[in-house]
């Protein structure tokens, strides 16, 4: 399946939010995006979908559903919010910047890990094979083969990257989850530093695209509701959701927001508070998305700077337990040398 990374992705977005603020209109832009030489297959499948889907009178979020896989359904979230509100630029330089973030976090994550993997790629086998030879002497019994030493290091190794695997499985898939799911957000949001990262980023989309939908003029309940749908949160999503219906029933903004402390920061809430009856909230809700967008940028610098710290002193702990696990085995062939008077 096509993919594109997050990079790629910051600049698929970059050059979008180019064509869609200088008036261009987005068959055009995909038909020259199309133009360039050497487009990676997925990048394609985004513009081609694009164009597809204009040319039978879609939107332009639905017609990013084109492209699959390619493009999530966040993606099309913020796209669809943007569009409604005819800011169609700020959405995609929000995902460009997003995804740039997302980059530079990984880079710096996936450099500062180079070291342990390459440690526990040499210690844990080396420390396998060195216990399993040490068994292969048994006193009395003969020496095992060669083979089984071997059998047992390659064992372990496999079994250390299956439950890497797994675990990292399940981790994308409870993630994507989470969107929607409120128990499995918060539960998220309790992981410390990623928790931290993931609710000012949900925060800041969310303020990104109520500010959107504000000065496009649509109904507080809608603007409430679909900014939390684009968020990415499901904490947020619930509670927008809830929120706009209290709306709907003649509460305002302010009342809504307040009747929901989980999903809403205390001293956010008190500037939309003094935003809405000044008549100034869409101003609030640029400020707070400038805030949480700087907010957001620390936190992913926190997560690229500790992740890699955790698996070193992971990798540490395991490549311990297997230097015991060498010792414990020598300190029983030499037991088995004494009883057998060897």
């Amino acid at each position: 399946m096509s993919r594109l990374s997050s990079k790629a992705k910051g600049q698929v977005y970059s050059n979008l939010e180019k064509y869609a603020r200088s008036g261009m209109g987005m068959d055009k832009a995909c038909e020259s995006l199309l133009s360039q030489p050497r487009v990676p297959a997925a990048e394609r499948k985004i513009y081609l979908g694009m164009l597809e889907g204009l040319k039978q009178g879609e939107s332009i979020g639905k017609s990013m559903s084109r492209a699959g896989m390619v493009v999530s359904n966040l993606e099309r979230e913020v796209i669809t919010a943007a569009e409604t509100g005819g800011m169609l630029e700020k959405g995609f330089a929000h995902l460009a910047e997003y995804f740039r973030r997302m980059h530079s976090t990984m880079r710096n994550i996936r450099k500062g890990m180079t070291y342990p993997i390459v440690l526990v790629h040499l210690a844990l086998p080396l420390t396998v094979f060195a216990s399993a030879m040490l068994k292969r002497f048994v006193p009395g019994g003969g020496v095992r083969p060669l083979g089984e030493a071997l059998m047992d290091s390659g064992s372990w190794v496999l079994q250390i990257y299956l439950c890497t695997v797994v675990l990292l499985i399940l981790g994308f898939v409870l993630a994507k989850m989470a969107k929607n799911s409120v128990f499995l957000d918060r539960l998220f949001n309790l992981v410390p530093i990623l928790g931290k990262a993931r609710k000012y980023v949900a925060m800041e989309r969310f303020c990104r695209v109520f500010e959107i939908f504000l000065m496009a003029g649509l109904k507080m309940s809608d603007s409430l509701a679909g900014s939390g749908k684009a968020s990415g949160s499901g904490v947020l999503h619930s509670a927008s959701n809830s929120g706009a219906r209290q709306i709907e029933q003649g509460q305002n903004l302010t009342e809504a927001m307040f009747s929901h402390p989980s999903a809403f920061p205390d001293d956010f809430n008190r500037g939309v508070a003094a935003a809405e009856e000044s008549g100034l909230l869409d101003v609030e809700m640029r400020q707070w998305g400038n805030f949480y967008s700087e907010s957001a940028g620390e936190a992913m610098d926190s997560l690229a700077e500790w992740t890699p710290r955790l698996f070193y002193w992971l990798v540490l702990l395991i490549v311990a337990g297997m230097i015991i696990r060498v010792g414990l085995a020598y300190r029983d062939l030499l037991q088995g040398i004494l009883d057998y008077g060897i």
